[in-house]
């Protein structure tokens, strides 16, 4: 029969055109995809892709604002434009676009987060396949419920490692009344929770109050691309804007923040003291990157008697449940001030245009995501420079840059490279194969093996379709734990493994003769069976090489032909093809 190698996977198969085989067996070598992000390697590796001096400038003062695109283009003919030049310039011709099942799994997987039902498939396979009609597809995906539910998760993760629980609440909100990313940063610091309008918006703080200095650079990675943790015991010997005096500056945001009966609270005095290099005490004031200390009221520490009266009114405001009033002056407003402001929003905006590049492409515009420092130059600093600079004229609407990024022709390319040595990722000339994230591998295993009539079936309301495709998605929710979290040089667990081929969900919820097991067993043909198979997991044909093969396989087994049925399911499901967002 037909098993999964426990060991390794990668995008080797596809990359070599194997993938669109229902070869089960993975291929082996490295795969490259988060690359150190957040990780404790970031200040080593900084210091290694430093050769030389620091540059007299940061690269986007190199660019001059009046040579970009126009401001009013639309974002994927800006991204062709400036992708294309870069090919043209190392004289590489791009891949074709990808087949229009391709393309379609490929969309759906990264606007919701699954694969597409077979209905969904012969619709749009019937369509004329123009421009316009794909930009139609896109518009309706990301308008619908399933782009907001899958948006939040997504940015759960990039903000709380997926572990948020209380704050996904507050995410699923925040997506479905489109809230821009800066009015996302901007309740995730001020943390004042409200049960109707900002449900468990104050855990991205709570999380993380024990620990000022993991705060201090959660924030500054997760909102602004730059770890500076190495910062903390000495200035950066080769990127100007990381010294102690940075590092202790934005930790000196949130030194007055401190937890109250579950309330976020915050004193108006207090100063962080570190000690330098050379031995000297030293007072932080507040500073952002790259720029002056910035100007505050006076910290006056209170006598004794004040200290313990204010302890006494924030054990009485504990007592009755309620939260204290907010500071006169705020250090973390301040933050959020001197992150949006206008001559520093190149941090801001370049760290989420980065991030969402990464996640469509498997690769950023920057590497590593966390490196966005002056020193590191994008491979397309012309284009990063004009996607921050829309998103932030367009109220940091991350919608019109993730529609943008789908429509171009540089997102919709093949995966398949047949013509020489593959080129670098960063010239993004062919499409990179991404292993599937928890939430996509597991919904997708349950809309495979669903029966094709419960999204298709002839006369089901637009509405009831919905409610099924939620169902669905719900029900997949206890399959997650088992699956990783894509990364660098991702390779399948062990547990993964055997989930696949020893677990109960697995062998009785999914291949139990329910589903798409039941509609297989009333097919007298195996040819019908396999073409259905494919047509369910794959979303595509056999072809006559998979037919003849998986025929023979099926004839063999004729004395137990339920049994066959569920190890050619199983076969196909834990299939490289079926592991990849190719």
């Amino acid at each position: 029969g037909f098993r999964l190698r426990r060991n390794r996977v990668s995008c080797e198969g596809r990359e070599k055109g194997h993938l669109r085989r229902m070869n089960p067996v993975a291929a082996q070598p490295s795969f490259s995809a988060s690359a150190l992000f957040r990780s404790g390697f970031s200040c080593v590796l900084a210091l290694c892709l430093q050769t030389g001096a620091m540059a007299a400038e940061p690269w986007w003062d190199r660019i001059n604002p009046s040579e970009l695109a126009p401001a009013n283009a639309a974002v994927e003919s800006v991204i062709d434009q400036y992708v294309d030049a870069g090919l043209a310039k190392r004289q590489v011709s791009p891949a074709p676009e990808a087949p229009p099942e391709t393309r379609l799994r490929r969309l759906m997987l990264d606007l919701h987060g699954r694969i597409p039902t077979m209905a969904e498939m012969d619709e749009f396979l019937a369509g004329d396949g123009t421009p316009e009609s794909w930009r139609h597809l896109v518009d309706r995906l990301i308008e619908a419920k399933g782009f907001d539910r899958f948006q939040a998760h997504e940015l759960n993760w990039l903000l709380m490692d997926g572990q948020g629980t209380e704050f996904q609440k507050y995410l699923d909100l925040a997506t479905t009344e489109r809230k821009g990313w800066d009015a996302i940063f901007r309740d995730a610091i001020t943390g004042q929770a409200d049960p109707e309008k900002r449900p468990g918006v104050d855990h991205f703080l709570r999380q993380r109050l024990a620990d000022p200095d993991k705060m201090a650079n959660d924030v500054s990675v997760r909102f602004f691309g730059v770890n500076i943790s190495c910062a903390q015991c000495h200035d950066h010997p080769y990127v100007k804007d990381w010294t102690q005096d940075t590092y202790y500056g934005m930790k000196s945001f949130f030194s007055r923040t401190f937890d109250n009966g579950g309330f976020i609270a915050e004193r108006e005095y207090g100063l962080v003291t570190y000690k330098t290099t050379t031995n000297e005490d030293k007072n932080a004031g507040l500073k952002f990157f790259g720029g002056t200390a910035l100007a505050e009221p006076a910290s006056v520490e209170p006598d004794e008697d004040r200290k313990k009266a204010e302890r006494a009114q924030l054990e009485e405001f504990k007592k009755n449940k309620q939260a204290p009033p907010p500071a006169t002056y705020s250090r973390r407003a301040r933050l959020i001030e001197a992150g949006l402001a206008e001559d520093q929003q190149h941090w801001f905006a370049r760290a989420i245009v980065n991030q969402v590049w990464h996640r469509f492409f498997g690769y950023g515009l920057v590497m590593p995501l966390d490196q966005m420092h002056g020193e590191n130059e994008p491979s397309h600093p012309e284009l990063m420079q004009w996607l921050a600079r829309d998103l932030a004229a367009h109220d940091y609407d991350l919608r019109r840059l993730i529609r943008g990024i789908v429509s171009s022709r540089a997102w919709q390319r093949d995966s398949l490279w047949e013509s020489g040595d593959r080129p670098p990722l960063n010239l993004f000339a062919v499409a990179h194969p991404r292993p599937l994230a928890p939430r996509q591998y597991a919904v997708s295993l349950k809309f495979a093996t669903s029966s094709p009539e419960t999204f298709g079936a002839e006369g089901l309301a637009p509405e009831e379709v919905e409610k099924r495709i939620e169902n669905t998605e719900r029900s997949a929710a206890g399959y997650e734990r088992w699956f990783e979290r894509p990364g660098e040089n991702f390779n399948i667990a062990v547990e993964e493994a055997l989930f696949l081929s020893n677990s109960v969900e697995v062998q009785d919820q999914l291949l139990d003769g329910g589903g798409l097991m039941k509609t297989l067993a009333t097919l007298a043909k195996p040819e019908e069976q396999i073409r259905l198979a494919s047509r369910s997991i794959l979303l595509r044909e056999p072809s006559a090489d998979e037919i003849s093969l998986l025929s023979g396989y099926l004839a063999g087994r004729s004395d137990q032909p339920q049994d066959a049925l569920r190890q050619l399911v199983w076969a196909i499901l834990s299939s490289s093809e079926t592991r990849f967002n190719y």
